[in-house]
């Protein structure tokens, strides 16, 4: 009896022992994280903006700015005690014609003028049209450099002088006066002129404002920052219609997740570079990462709960883990039932552009794991439990891809600089260059083309 007892005791010691042993949490030997030495380059872009001054709000601010009296001289003592009082009214809107680098513009007056004679004061009135020529020319500094000369006038009524005894045809006298009073009209035009073709504040204000960072996505809080290196102009050209350029910046653009990021704008316009010609579209380069908890979110909510069979084993994924391994990513599953434990795979993450999103290609068990499983549960390599795997480890970007698109182009269809300068343009393609392992996640190289417009309007 008591040999019954014990070979009771002993088989249900056995199978206690064995319970446990196929129960107890074992763990594959876990590769570690650590990341390769590569020091990122920052992606350089270039903007290229062409600015388009059109005559037309040339010739409408200067006859808003010029109104009424542009001239007078009420005192017989000024210039030199000339004895002349002088008034010119403008009469007519201006014209303004475009050659080369000169403004040329016509602009019609009303002429008052009344000289003092041996025997009282002459009174002079009539209308004329002076025009003027304008050289300008672009500074190191930005700045526009003017020279306003007067061509010739033309009498549209020939100014008579006003008598007891009825008007007088006086027109040399008048010219006398007209002369007399060209420096002071050009030097008054002169600076009008160079304060309406004035680039270096709207240039300025560009430079200043491409360093604010942009909200593009509210939803995921993702912010884009640039950081502007050089700036370069071509040659100013004309027509008939308008003053043209392109502007070419080069620049860093980082986005990042968050809060808004900080940053100290550089005020500091670089003097201008001239360029024999730039790109006909903005060429933007965008390093943004798919953080680890991110991807392992995503990865988790394909696997976590999902019961993987082999004949009669099976096991629940319980968590899923994901770090990197120099060019490789890890993942650490968490199983539970036939097998307790963790096992582990690597592979390398890739972009598939035509799916537009990012996979783990080659994904396999990690060699320890595989030697590790090989001495005790070498049936979870039928394949099932790799396969699911391959399929929950692809992010796919075309949804942020699109929404980025979106709010680039939301942006671009009407962003004022400031009043009157209106920048628009169309983003035409973002694409992935290259997809690398990196400490924070699986970083992603974006690159963008398209087109933008700086006018300025309402000057």
């Amino acid at each position: 009896m008591k040999r019954f007892f014990a070979a009771v005791a002993v088989v249900v010691a056995m199978g206690f022992f064995s319970f446990c042993s196929t129960s107890k949490f074992t763990n594959a030997p876990k590769p570690g994280e650590q990341y390769l030495a590569v020091e990122e380059q920052p992606l350089v872009s270039t903007l290229t903006i062409p600015v388009h001054i059109s005559v037309n709000d040339l010739t409408n601010s200067l006859n808003t700015r010029l109104q009424g009296v542009l001239y007078e001289d009420y005192s017989y003592a000024d210039n030199g005690g000339d004895d002349l009082m002088l008034k010119l009214t403008k009469a007519q809107p201006v014209t303004l014609f475009l050659s080369g680098s000169t403004f040329k513009y016509r602009v019609p007056l009303k002429i008052w003028a009344k000289q003092r004679l041996f025997i009282g004061a002459a009174e002079v009135e009539g209308d004329l049209a002076i025009s003027f020529k304008t050289t300008f020319s672009l500074q190191p500094d930005w700045s526009i450099r003017t020279q306003t000369t007067v061509e010739y006038h033309e009498w549209l009524s020939k100014p008579v002088l006003k008598t007891g005894l009825g008007d007088i045809n006086i027109e040399s006298l008048a010219n006398l006066a007209l002369n007399r009073s060209k420096s002071t009209l050009s030097q008054t035009l002169d600076r009008l002129v160079g304060q309406q073709f004035s680039l270096k504040p709207y240039v300025e204000e560009a430079w200043t404002a491409l360093q604010e960072p942009v909200l593009l996505d509210a939803q995921y809080r993702m912010w884009i920052k640039t950081t502007p290196l050089s700036i370069g102009m071509t040659p100013l050209q004309t027509d008939w219609s308008a003053i043209q350029a392109k502007i070419a910046v080069e620049c860093h653009n980082d986005v990042t997740f968050g809060d808004r990021p900080a940053f100290r704008a550089n005020s500091a316009l670089p003097n201008l570079r001239y360029i024999t010609n730039a790109p006909d579209e903005f060429q933007v380069r965008i390093a943004t990462d798919v953080p680890f908890p991110e991807a392992q979110r995503l990865a988790q909510g394909m696997m976590v709960g999902q019961v993987l069979e082999s004949g009669k084993k099976k096991v629940t994924v319980e968590d899923i883990l994901l770090w990197g391994n120099n060019d490789r990513v890890v993942v650490n599953a968490r199983l539970s039932g036939s097998f307790n434990g963790n096992i582990y795979f690597i592979g390398r993450p890739v972009f598939r552009p035509e799916q537009n999103r990012i996979e783990v290609a080659d994904l396999d068990f990690h060699t320890d794991t595989r030697n590790f499983l090989l001495k005790s549960a070498a049936w979870i390599f039928s394949g099932a439990i790799k396969r699911r795997m391959q399929d929950a480890m692809v992010f796919p970007l075309e949804e942020d891809i699109a929404a980025l698109k979106s709010s680039v182009q939301a942006t671009l269809n009407h962003y004022e600089i400031q009043p009157g300068v209106v920048l628009t343009g169309t983003v035409d393609s973002i694409s992935v260059e290259q997809t690398r392992v990196t400490a924070s996640g699986i970083r992603v190289d974006l690159f963008s083309k398209g087109k933008v417009m700086v006018a300025v309007k309402g000057l």
